[in-house]
C-alpha cells in the first residue's frame, strides 16, 4: 500500500475509585514517518502506580524521540524497573505499538491485554510470537493496517470491569469486543469512540472502579482535507480563476468566510447565496448557505472569533454542541488535517476603522495566527494569496 495514512488516536482514563489519578500512562510519539503509542500500567493504584507508568513511558518515549528501535526501548525499561520482590510482578506492564505512515506496525506487549484489531466490522486476530526481551516474556507481531481498519489498546481494569457484580468474570474481551462493534460506525474520530467505551467500564463498575482503567482507540483513515477561501482578490479580473482554483480540488471540504467572498463565489457558481438571519451566539454573525459550498460564514469577526476559541481552549472542536459560525469553523478546521487557505488579498478601506475600534486582526494577520495555531495541533497548513 503506496498512501499515507492519517492515524488518528483517542485516549480515556478513569482512577480507581477515592483515587485521585489514574495508575495507567499513555505517551504518544508523532514524526514524519511514523506515530508510536505507549501504554504502560503501574503497580496497584493511585500516586505509587502512577509515577511507575509515568517512568515506563517518558523512558520509552525520550528513546523512541531518538529513533531507538521497539525491541531497544523495551529493553531498557526492563532493566530499568525492577520486579516487586513479594508479588513477583513487574513494577509496570508495557504495550508498545508503532504505526508507519504507509500502515505497517511493530506491536510489543508485556503483561497487558491484547491489542484487538478490527477490519470491515469485524474481529480481525493478530498473528502473535512469544519472545524474550531482556529477560521477560513478550508477545509480539508484525501487521498492516488500512484505511477504516480500528485498533483498540486496554489496561486490565477494562477488561476486569464488574468483576464479581455486573458481570461474574467481568467485561472480558467478549463483552469491549460487543462494545467496538456496536459503537464503531457512529463516530468518524477516535477520541469519542475512546470515551463511549471508557463509560462502559464506568457502568460495568456500578460506580465504585475497581482498578485503574485506559482505553485507546487507533483509527486509520485517509488524510482529510479543508479549503478555506476567504476575501476577493485585489484584482477583479482574477474572481473566476480563484474560484475555479477554489473549485478544483476535490473530495475536501469547502468553507467560505467573507460577505463579499460569499457572494462572489455564489456569483461564479451560478448559485444563490442564502443568508440566515437566526444568531446561534450573539457575538457572532449568522451563517449563510451556497449549494455545493459545506459552509458559508462571516468573514473577519467569525475568523477572529474562531481564533480567539482555539487559543482559549484545549478541547477537541471535532465534537461541538453549538451552530454559531465561529464554531463550525473551529469544528471543521478540527476535523482536517491538511487545510489549504485561498486568501485573497483586496482591502476595504471601510473596513480598517469598524476593525480597529473592535481590536480586530486583519484577514492576512488572522490567517497567520490560524495556520499558526492549526500547525501546533498537527495540521499540514498552506496559504496560497491572491
Amino acid at each position: 500500500m503506496s498512501m499515507t495514512l492519517k492515524i488518528d488516536v483517542g485516549v480515556a482514563s478513569l482512577a480507581k475509585d477515592q483515587e485521585e489519578v489514574c495508575g495507567d500512562t499513555v505517551e504518544i510519539v508523532k514524526n514524519d514517518r511514523s506515530t508510536t503509542i505507549v501504554l504502560s500500567d503501574g503497580l496497584g493504584s493511585g500516586i505509587k502506580a502512577s509515577i511507575l507508568s509515568i517512568l515506563s513511558t517518558k523512558i520509552a518515549s525520550g528513546l523512541l524521540r531518538r529513533n531507538v528501535s521497539l525491541e531497544q526501548v523495551f529493553a531498557t525499561i526492563a532493566d530499568t524497573l525492577p520486579t516487586c520482590k513479594v508479588r513477583n510482578l513487574a513494577y509496570s506492564t508495557l504495550s508498545i505499538l508503532r504505526i508507519k505512515t504507509n500502515g505497517d506496525c511493530h506491536l510489543i506487549e508485556y503483561d497487558n491485554p491484547m491489542l484487538l484489531r478490527f477490519k470491515a466490522g469485524k474481529r480481525a486476530p493478530l498473528k502473535r510470537q512469544k519472545r524474550e526481551i531482556a529477560g521477560k516474556e513478550v508477545l509480539e507481531s508484525w501487521f498492516r493496517i488500512e484505511p477504516e481498519d480500528l485498533l483498540v489498546m486496554v489496561s486490565d481494569g477494562v477488561i476486569n470491569a464488574g468483576v464479581g457484580g455486573l458481570y461474574r468474570l467481568g467485561l472480558g474481551y467478549k463483552g469491549l469486543v460487543n462494545s467496538v462493534l456496536d459503537w464503531a460506525d457512529e463516530y468518524d474520530d477516535a477520541l469519542p469512540l475512546a470515551q463511549r467505551l471508557i463509560e462502559v467500564v464506568d457502568a460495568c463498575y456500578l460506580g465504585r472502579r475497581g482498578d485503574d482503567s485506559t482505553s485507546i482507540v487507533v483509527r486509520a483513515r485517509i488524510p482529510r482535507t479543508a479549503v478555506l477561501l476567504t476575501g476577493p482578490p485585489a484584482d477583479p479580473k482574477l474572481d473566476r480563476e480563484l474560484v475555479d482554483n477554489y473549485l478544483s480540488y476535490r473530495n475536501v471540504m469547502r468553507i467560505v468566510c467573507g460577505g463579499a467572498t460569499g457572494n462572489l463565489v455564489a456569483r461564479e457558481m451560478g448559485q444563490e447565496l442564502k443568508t440566515s438571519l437566526k444568531y446561534e451566539d450573539p457575538s457572532v454573525p449568522p451563517t449563510a448557505q451556497i449549494k455545493g459550498i459545506d459552509l458559508v460564514t462571516e468573514g473577519i469577526l467569525t475568523l477572529n472569533k474562531c481564533l480567539s476559541k482555539l487559543k482559549s481552549s484545549d478541547k477537541d472542536w471535532r465534537s461541538i454542541t453549538r451552530a454559531d459560525g465561529a464554531s463550525l469553523l473551529c469544528h471543521a478546521l478540527s476535523r482536517a488535517d491538511r487545510v489549504i487557505m485561498l486568501v485573497g488579498t483586496a482591502v476595504n478601506p471601510a473596513h480598517e476603522e469598524f476593525m480597529n475600534s473592535l481590536q480586530l486582526l486583519t484577514r492576512t494577520q488572522v490567517v497567520e495566527e490560524l495556520k499558526e495555531e492549526l500547525t501546533k495541533r498537527d495540521k499540514e497548513v498552506i496559504i496560497e494569496k491572491f
